[in-house]
């Protein structure tokens, strides 16, 4: 791995309690690391969001464990990073920090954090959703800890290697952590936050459009860190399950004791129910081959710490789980002589892979990392102007090769209304993505909308299902192969 760097709660509260008496441990080796999993290794990263965006680039926006660690509760930024395959890393610095949520912090008083976000492409600008975790020192719980106050705030920018601008500082009716936003092929958004709580966000990405619903699992091992991803028509929700805090290193895999899995459930409904599926990613370094080893033991030494948060995309068709280990804070310190920092985390990579049945095969943690995806394809593919109404519109043998991942059109009549679909094959057939004329939709000129599944050769169909016909011009799948920065 190459970097280059560019100018339920109640037990996850326990657990950040726990985590701020953490004794910070010096990083004093500075030889290079040896492996390719974590990928970044030049600072402490956690909780990765991972999508393709616009210049057809994996990009991830993630926290920032401190140097120095001191817990949870010092988490005061956001770096995000991209890459065109998968294993070379550009950090684009910082994008949003806790003095721009509130340049007036006394820790003393309130220790303001920033925990795990995510960042979404719309229409345009990229927008972060971010939760704030509040401590209040000097409001005390019965049991002496702090009183704690969590919710999520949206921040915008034009640019992912830009900073971010604060646009909604609260979201109503969103206390809790860990958002996450997902787009569906309908072109409907929803957030997911919290202790299993979901809604669909309104077009303008600052407010619910439907009231909260705590989501049926199938299981009662959920604590934090929802999860959506799609494949062939399935819906797939992972989370962080609820654990026990201590490991015995003489027994780690004790049956007896409730394990830091990512589980997960799915459903044919982005809202579900959901049918509990079972492990996608075991406790942060289990049946890790090749690895060094913890003293006088046979396996890793991160294996004795606990915490996981997993992010998934698809890239040229293969999924891939971003979830994050404490190995770079075991070499750091150590040079893998002890088990790191659970509290200074590093971002990893490994692939999903699943049974024929759609059910996922738990990923198998390496500490190699992935290999690196080859694109060769042109960026974009031309389809130029056409009118479009209820009578589908056909483009014959199209080749969307490795995967395509945005449409978009010029479309000059401010006053439609209604939906342009994408389908494949028929005019019935897969949907892979939709754009929802709305007044947000035709601020611009451009419009624009992601896709899943848009790979191979297919004719394609455009539905419009508004009246009459529209003219849409400077058609074209884009994001094909990821720009070289």
């Amino acid at each position: 791995m190459k970097l280059y760097s560019a100018s339920a709660l109640a037990i996850a509260v326990a657990a950040v309690t726990m985590s701020s008496t953490v004794i910070a441990k010096p990083n004093k080796n500075t030889k290079p690391y040896p492996y390719g999993n974590p990928v970044i290794t030049h600072m402490y990263t956690a909780d990765a969001s991972p999508h393709v965006m616009p210049d057809g680039r994996v990009w991830m926006v993630t926290s920032v464990d401190h140097e120095k660690s001191g817990g949870y509760s010092t988490m005061h930024k956001y770096h995000n990073f991209s890459s065109a395959d998968m294993v070379n890393w550009i950090d684009h610095g910082p994008v949003l920090n806790i003095t721009d949520v509130n340049p007036n912090e006394d820790p003393k008083v309130d220790d303001w954090a920033l925990w795990a976000p995510d960042v979404i492409y719309r229409n345009g600008k990229y927008y972060m959703y971010y939760p704030i975790h509040i401590r209040h020192r000097q409001d005390l719980r019965p049991n002496g800890k702090p009183k704690v106050t969590s919710y999520i705030g949206v921040a915008v920018s034009d640019s992912m290697d830009k900073p971010f601008t604060i646009i909604q500082p609260k979201i109503p009716g969103t206390q809790g952590i860990d958002p996450s936003v997902f787009i569906d092929d309908d072109d409907q958004i929803y957030l997911y936050w919290g202790s299993q709580w979901a809604a669909k966000l309104a077009d303008n990405m600052v407010e619910l459009a439907s009231e909260p619903v705590k989501l049926d699992i199938g299981t009662d091992n959920f604590m934090e860190a929802p999860w959506v991803h799609k494949r062939q028509g399935v819906y797939y929700f992972n989370y962080h399950t609820k654990y026990g805090n201590k490991i015995d290193r003489n027994n780690p895999d004790d049956p007896k004791r409730a394990k830091s899995h990512l589980d997960y459930s799915y459903s044919t409904s982005p809202m579900g129910p959901f049918k509990h599926g079972g492990i996608m990613n075991y406790e942060l370094g289990y049946e890790v081959d090749n690895g060094p080893k913890f003293p006088g033991k046979d396996y890793v030494p991160w294996r004795l710490t606990q915490s996981n948060h997993g992010g998934v995309v698809e890239f040229h068709g293969q999924d891939y789980l971003f979830y994050h280990t404490s190995a770079l804070s075991s070499w750091r310190q150590d040079e893998f002589e002890n088990m790191g920092t659970w509290t200074q985390r590093s971002v990893s990579i490994d692939r999903i892979d699943y049974n024929a049945d759609g059910t996922l095969i738990p990923v198998q943690q390496t500490i190699e990392g992935v290999s690196p995806v080859k694109v060769s394809q042109d960026f974009s593919i031309p389809l130029g102007t056409a009118k479009v109404s209820q009578t589908p519109t056909k483009f014959s043998d199209i080749q969307l090769g490795s995967g395509y991942y945005y449409f978009s059109a010029q479309l000059a009549n401010k006053n439609a209304s209604g939906k342009i679909e994408l389908r494949l094959d028929a005019p019935n057939g897969t949907l892979i993505g939709s754009i929802a004329l709305t007044p947000e939709t035709l601020k611009r000129d451009k419009i624009e909308t992601f896709l899943r599944e848009a790979y191979g050769k297919h004719d394609v169909y455009i539905n419009y299902t508004g009246q009459g016909s529209l003219k849409l011009s400077k058609m074209q799948f884009s994001a094909g192969s990821p720009k070289v920065l």
